[in-house]
């Protein structure tokens, strides 16, 4: 048994209000990771559960997450989790739900990130940054570039977020943070980390990291067993 709770929360870590659709679960020691690629391919990401999941050892293909998003919906309390290469069993009290698999290897491959030796800038997640960035995000919310830069503030270098680009609106806040190297602005798309730091709530601790070559790393302990972590590829226009 484990709580619907739970499983809801790790499929709302990856889909991201439902940008990934396409996963494939992986099972170890009955353990879960899930590793994932957006079709634009400018996220890499992953969601471990360190814990037992209910579930034997193996791959199970999701081809459609934001229907099994609806079928836990209708869910309550603890559930039952069952699983064959053909199905996906979920039952509580009330309702059992036969979710078809799909054959893993149809499933987009997702490749490993190499991190850089040194990142540029790093800094802790808060409350304050979700915050400001969810609310800048969400007043151009037809816009879906934000950019990154090194600049100088009253006290020394600064590390700026800007919603926008520079032939639009925009909504700028700095943030405190550990400046390894200055850079000039570096673009990436708002709407996925909008919704990063939305399924992400829950964090206990996190921090990001972002290279001036263009990649931004966002990881986080959300409590317990459950971890994610989701890698940013720089925009290729910043328009």
């Amino acid at each position: 048994m484990i709580s619907k709770k739970v499983i809801s929360n790790i499929v709302s870590k990856y889909s991201l209000g439902n940008h990934i659709e396409q996963v494939k679960w992986g099972v170890s020691d009955k353990k879960l990771n899930i590793n994932f690629i957006n079709d634009s391919k400018t996220l890499v990401g992953y969601v471990e559960y360190r814990d037992d999941i209910g579930l034997k050892n193996g791959d199970y293909g999701i081809f459609n997450t934001s229907q099994l998003t609806k079928c836990l919906n209708i869910l309550d309390g603890d559930i039952l989790l069952d699983a064959n290469s053909k199905k996906l069993n979920i039952a509580d009290t009330s309702y059992e739900i036969k979710f078809s698999l799909a054959d893993p290897a149809v499933i987009p491959n997702v490749p490993d990130i190499k991190n850089p030796d040194q990142w540029s800038v790093s800094f802790s997640l808060n409350d304050e940054f979700i915050t400001r960035f969810v609310k800048s995000k969400d007043a151009l919310s037809d816009l879906n570039t934000f950019t990154v830069e090194t600049r100088e503030g009253f006290t020394g270098n600064e590390l700026v977020f800007t919603v926008g680009t520079n032939i639009t609106n925009t909504i700028e806040f700095a943030v405190e943070a550990d400046i390894n190297e200055d850079f000039s602005p570096v673009p990436f798309d708002s709407d996925i980390l909008k919704e990063i730091l939305k399924a992400n709530k829950d964090y206990h601790s996190g921090e990001i990291r972002i290279s001036k070559n263009g990649l931004l790393d966002v990881h986080l302990h959300c409590g317990g067993p459950l971890y994610t972590g989701y890698y940013l590829v720089r925009k290729q226009e910043n328009n």
